[in-house]
């Protein structure tokens, strides 16, 4: 499929659902109802899944043998008497409706019915939406559990209380209470493959996580509108959201019906949040606007904030807002945007309230001044909010503030939303206004590092970058420190990690501060900018102290420091000392705020990172997921130098999985020109060629660029290439690597270069005692890959010392190891001579049992009985020689 074209979704999105998420509370509630429970009640919002759970608990129930009765209440029927009973006791419901007035005959008539339906098993009665039962069928209920005829599983909705008879049940010690939470981002992310039958970029499941509030019908209705609008769309084979997600008809009607039964004075209210949220209590100046808070209120359909000094309102869900705005008629939307507005202008206003203001007038037709346009832009872009800050912008721009400093805060918001070339287009405007007015240097410097930046985010754009930024520096001599920062950034980019360096201390030393007269600012700015050359030159310590320094600094500093930018670079600073999960960590919380944020290039960096540490981790299926969601992402939103990069990572990770086919297939989708820019481009040459049986031209090659590499200073680059060469799986060129590696080690102290060495070395004299040590580490590490593959060399050493015992243990150890490695077959790991492999099923089940899934858990996500499961767990185990899944390795 070609990427970003829309794809046909699969026919069954409009179908039930699976249930996903559950089995914890399902497995709870069985238990339950199994043991000395005789109520368990199911609370929670409406579309949370509250009924699905319940069916899904009867229906274990009933497999093991209960006989299992269904009511359910009906507001349309809560005042007939035995209106939800009636239909469950069907032998004569004429007669049980007669002796409805006769509490004992009713009783001895229900009871005798449900014994009859039962024939001797025992009995549950599940009941959805029992707050809405009738008081007749809900005192025949108490009763009946009460007696010991029935036990009661039941859904309540919340906010809704439950009927006066079924109160001293749900107080009694025999209760047990669920309470449905929403899905977490990786359950909609499971659901959402599962249901699309194929994967999902991970921001496509945190962007309708938020939307959707985890809420599982919500969700349903949000993917089905977005499907019927086009703007779910499979890129690269990755389903990837294009534009706002957008509900349903019957999304909005069942938002539209719930908020139906409102007053003028909840309406109104309603609406306002709607189309202005949030706003502060003492902002709804309407007479009875309290009364009608306290009452939305209290029927969940706002929330209240009080963490700031003024109490704040929202709606209760992000959807409510789409759904009521669609419905108020567009002259009513501007009367209230208006008057809002007007009602905030009229007082004192601080820089958020100008913001808001803006805002609205903008979104009534009737903007503020250009003036006052640009300025709220550049608040919108403090506060993270670069949507907006981009909507501001260009209206100010088209109000008349094409000045350069306009126009270059409009060309850097579209850059940070992904739209490169409307970006050059509009940064060139600025340099041409700045020079026409004769704008200050600092002014024409910023422009020209924003172009630099714009230009770099090309696969070959950095040496056009470089070339920029270089014939700046003789028009502009008094921003050469300023030059020197930004060529230090597309420096690194190319591999001239000394001369980028170089840059920056060149900075430093000219007294040019970034921010003059805040030498504490500056300090953290020049040492933001130390940590990529640092962690390219080997000198890994350094480049993460430099980064925890410029982090802290950010988060003190408030919204003047790029704090996301920040840690993005810490992350780097700590997957090049192997420190992979503070970097997992790291990444995955500013992955989740830059898609909160409509941050692209920060998310797409955060991909691709993430992508980097699965793969060191050796969780190469995994890694594989996030390249592709960053491939799939530089392809919808840029930038485009990631979507080669990540292209060549994925081709890579299918030779290692022995994939010569999808390996050639990949490398051949990357752009000419992109070994001489980048080393992962030979890499994957390389690891191709051993595939192809030509481990000498692929050793040819990492070696020829180990040089190049070396001679710009990339010490932290040339080290990990050596490492790969040491795995190719011959002892000549993993000596020749650790010769290599022992001459950087002279000009690096760096910890994660010396354990490559010592892997090199350990592997080129066949030492097993070093191979287990260095594997041991590795493992220690999380790199499981690497530990294998130590391992399994442990043990080919071993066995041809004699040493049988040894070598069983190792390369039993390494068959674990290999295992959670999602499909590894590099050379290092064809070990065990006529040892039996694992089949493909086999490494995936074994690979999700080590993440810790249960059986169950595994069978509902691949499709499979738990026995089936189980028989391959048990065939694995066997193959490597192992005694259960708390030997599989995490």
């Amino acid at each position: 499929m070609e990427p970003g074209i829309p794809a046909q979704p699969p026919r069954g999105l409009d179908e039930t659902w699976p249930l996903v998420g559950r089995d914890a509370v399902i497995e709870r509630a069985v238990s339950a109802m199994s043991g000395s429970s005789r109520t368990v009640l199911a609370y929670g919002p409406s579309g949370i899944g509250k009924s699905r759970v319940v069916q899904a608990v009867t229906e274990r129930l009933g497999a093991d043998g209960w006989c299992i009765l269904t009511a359910s209440g009906n507001t349309a029927l809560s005042a007939v008497p035995l209106g939800a009973l009636a239909p469950v006791l069907a032998g004569d419901p004429v007669g049980m409706v007669a002796a409805a007035s006769d509490p004992v005959a009713l009783y001895a008539a229900a009871s005798a019915t449900v014994r009859d339906l039962a024939g001797g098993r025992p009995v549950v009665l599940a009941v959805d939406d029992v707050s809405a039962v009738d008081p007749v069928s809900g005192a025949l209920i108490a009763q009946l559990v009460e007696t010991g005829a029935l036990r009661l599983i039941a859904t309540v909705r919340e906010a809704d209380p439950l009927p006066d008879a079924l109160l001293s049940l749900a107080a009694s010690g025999d209760s047990l209470r669920l309470d449905i939470g929403p899905l977490d981002v990786d359950q909609v992310s499971e659901l959402l493959i599962r249901v699309l039958g194929g994967p999902v970029a991970h921001r496509v499941a945190v962007e309708l996580h938020g939307v959707s509030h985890g809420n599982p019908l919500f969700l349903r209705e949000l993917a089905i509108g977005a499907a019927d609008a086009g703007s779910l769309v499979s890129a690269d084979g990755l389903w990837q959201l294009v534009g706002e997600p957008v509900g349903t008809p019957a999304l909005r009607d069942l938002i539209r019906a719930r908020l139906r039964s409102l007053g003028d004075d909840e309406r109104d209210a309603v609406e306002r949040l709607a189309l202005c949220e949030p706003l502060a209590f003492d902002e709804f100046t309407r007479p009875g606007a309290p009364e009608a808070l306290a009452t939305l209120e209290l029927h969940g359909l706002i929330r209240v904030d009080e963490s700031t000094a003024r109490m704040r309102v929202w709606l209760a869900h992000p959807h409510y807002a789409s759904a009521v705005r669609d419905s108020i008629p567009r002259l009513r939307a501007l009367s209230v945007l208006i008057e809002q507005a007007d009602v905030v202008a009229s007082r004192p206003m601080n820089a958020g309230d100008e913001l808001r203001v803006a805002v609205w007038r903008l979104d009534a037709g009737r903007p503020s001044d250009a003036a006052v346009l640009a300025r709220t832009a550049a608040l919108a872009r403090m506060a993270q909010d670069r949507r907006t800050a981009e909507r501001l912008a260009a209206a100010a721009v088209a109000a008349g503030a094409d000045d350069a400093a306009s126009l270059l805060l409009h060309g850097e918001l579209l850059w940070s939303l992904g739209r490169a070339d409307e970006a050059i287009a509009t940064l060139e405007r600025a340099d041409r206004s700045a020079r026409a007015d004769g704008g200050p240097e600092h002014l024409l410097a910023a422009i020209g590092a924003a172009r630099a930046d714009v230009l770099g985010g090309d696969p070959l754009g950095s040496a056009r970058g470089i070339e920029l930024l270089e014939s700046l520096e003789d028009d502009l001599p008094g921003q050469a420190a300023r030059l020197a920062l930004s060529k230090a950034v597309l420096l690194v980019n190319r591999g001239f990690a000394r001369d980028a360096l170089a840059q920056v201390e060149a900075a430093a030393a000219s007294g040019a501060g970034t921010v003059a007269g805040d030498p504490a600012f500056e300090h953290a700015a020049l040492d933001l900018a130390r940590v990529m050359p640092l962690a390219a030159l080997g000198r890994t310590e350094e480049a993460v102290a430099a980064a925890e320094h410029a982090v802290a600094f950010a988060k003190d500093d408030g919204t003047r420091f790029p704090l996301r930018r920040a840690e993005v670079v810490l992350a780097h600073a700590l997957i090049s000392a192997d420190r992979l999960g503070e970097a997992r960590a790291t990444v995955i919380e500013s992955l989740h705020e830059a898609i909160r944020d409509d941050d692209e290039l920060t998310a797409r960096f955060d991909e691709f990172m993430m992508g980097q540490v699965f793969w060191q981790l050796g969780r190469l299926d995994t890694a594989a997921r996030w390249f592709r969601d960053t491939v799939g992402g530089a392809e919808l939103h840029g930038p485009k130098s990631l979507r080669e990069i990540a292209l060549c990572f994925l081709a890579v990770i299918a030779a290692e999985q022995g994939d010569l086919a999808q390996a050639r297939n990949l490398r051949a989708r990357v752009i000419d020109g992109l070994d001489e820019e980048h080393p992962v481009a030979v890499l994957a040459d390389a690891w191709i060629s051993v595939l192809e049986g030509r481990p000498d031209a692929a050793a040819a090659m990492l070696l020829d660029r180990v040089d190049l590499t070396v001679e710009r200073g990339a010490v932290g680059i040339a080290a990990p290439l050596l490492h790969h060469l040491a795995r190719l799986g011959s002892r000549a060129h993993a000596r020749s690597a650790a010769d290599r590696l022992e001459r950087l080690a002279v000009t690096s102290d760096s910890p994660a270069l010396q354990r490559r060495l010592a892997h090199a070395r350990a592997e080129a004299e066949s030492d097993a005692a070093a191979l287990r040590v260095i594997g041991a580490e590795w493992e220690s590490l999380g790199c499981l890959l690497y530990a294998a593959e130590a391992f399994a060399s442990a043990g080919q050493a071993a066995r041809a010392a004699g040493h049988g015992r040894e070598a069983t243990a190792d390369l039993q150890h390494a068959g674990s190891l290999a295992a959670a490695c999602e499909g590894a077959r590099t050379p290092l790991l064809r070990f065990a001579e006529g040892a039996e492999p694992l089949t493909p099923r086999e490494r995936e089940i074994a690979s999700l049992a080590a993440q810790g899934l249960s059986s169950n858990e595994i069978a509902t996500r691949l499709f499979l009985s738990p026995r089936t499961v189980n028989n391959h767990l048990q065939s694995t185990y066997a193959k490597l020689g192992i005694r259960g899944r708390h030997e599989l390795q995490v």
